[in-house]
């Protein structure tokens, strides 16, 4: 969410950009790869290093960890607003677009309406066998739906209870990191290989993201995004760079992960493809960190990315909302495919507009919040 300028910016510019370009990734693929433009099963093997954005998310999540806040203190400030934002915008969203929809003369069913809305704050499939060809949990339910993302805090929610649980031990020291990186990596290995049931908010996804999140946080405790965005002039800098660069490249030709993480399926290896998925997310997605920080010293760049990364939660939560509100007039949306655009240039287009329309509305509410010089001199106490 973005904040009213202050003197004082204590955001880090880099992770702005990262986050900033992680975001435009996420709608451009939303409004492509799951409407009617793209055929999601082709074209994907390119977007793989890309793709790593996403579980850098989580990890820059853990970036900013404040263990002086004590683990009650965190689950509430963190987990429960997560919940609350689940809950607040899968619901008045979905009636939202139902709504306008049925003003527009779509005929939906409203008998399914409650238990529609009911399964998508729960997630979607729960207690379905994965690896079932009847699985559903990926399906759009409605016209009117415009959560489907929202499963990626459903499971940043479970995994952030997770690592507050474990945090305080592991980070004293970089092996327990490690060994809780690997334990819980295993847990959600072991769980998807013998069980792959689909428990609520996609919970067996948890011990994973819960590793990320321990990643994020040691990178924050040892100020990595201060040594990328200045340590630029150093030799070692640029072989680190391009040694996750390499490495990366090199375990998406061998171990391809095909996308899927909303599946809950990580490679063509079952539960075990989670260890693999795991070092191609983290060193494509350090070469991704070492590029934002490169990018944030230019400043047009860094200044159009800054703002998308300040603003990427309210960008996340909305997008498919706004691009739906603008197509459903012009196209008969159904339930598949999101959206029914085969032209990828008007995906495109439309994916720009939604962008912009969100950063309006962001900027107009934050003119509105913001008080006027008259209020902030009444404020002031008299000398």
């Amino acid at each position: 969410m973005s904040d009213p300028k202050t003197v004082t910016d204590p955001r880090i510019r880099s992770v702005d950009v990262l986050k900033g370009a992680a975001i435009i990734g996420v709608v451009f693929a939303h409004l492509m790869f799951f409407g009617g433009s793209v055929d999601s099963d082709t074209g994907m093997d390119l977007g793989e290093f890309f793709y790593a954005a996403l579980p850098m998310f989580i990890v820059m999540s853990g970036y900013f960890h404040r263990p002086e806040r004590g683990i009650l203190n965190n689950l509430k400030k963190r987990v429960l607003l997560i919940f609350v934002v689940i809950i607040v915008f899968t619901i008045g969203l979905n009636l939202l677009m139902y709504g306008y929809m049925c003003l527009l003369g779509y005929d939906l069913d409203s008998s399914e309406l409650l238990d529609n809305i009911i399964e998508m704050v729960l997630g979607k499939g729960c207690f379905q066998d994965i690896n079932d060809p009847g699985y559903t949990g990926t399906d759009i339910l409605a016209p009117y739906e415009v959560s489907h993302p929202y499963y990626f805090l459903q499971i940043l929610a479970v995994g952030s209870i997770i690592f507050y649980l474990v945090a305080d031990w592991a980070l004293k020291d970089v092996k327990r990191v490690l060994a809780s990186v690997i334990i819980l990596t295993s847990i959600t290995a072991l769980y998807m290989e013998f069980i792959h049931v689909q428990l609520p908010f996609l919970a067996q996804l948890g011990p994973l993201v819960a590793a990320y999140l321990l990643i994020g946080a040691s990178l924050g405790k040892n100020n990595v995004a201060d040594y990328l965005e200045n340590g630029y002039r150093e030799k070692r800098y640029w072989i680190i760079f391009m040694a996750f660069t390499i490495i990366a490249i090199v375990l998406i030709y061998l171990f391809p992960t095909h996308m899927a993480l909303i599946y809950s399926e990580f490679g063509d290896y079952g539960g075990w493809s989670c260890y693999t998925f795991m070092l191609i997310s983290v060193t494509a997605g350090m070469s991704l960190f070492y590029l934002a920080a490169l990018a944030s010293k230019i400043p047009l760049i860094s200044q159009t990315l800054c703002r998308l990364g300040r603003d990427s939660l309210w960008i996340f939560l909305l997008h498919v909302f706004i691009a739906k509100l603008m197509v459903a007039p012009f196209a008969e949306i159904q339930a598949h495919p999101l959206f029914p655009i085969e032209d990828p240039m008007m995906c495109i287009l439309l994916a720009i507009i939604t962008i912009v329309a969100i950063e309006l509305m962001i900027e107009v509410k934050n003119r509105m919040c913001r008080p006027s010089d008259s209020s902030k001199n009444d404020e002031k106490p008299s000398e």
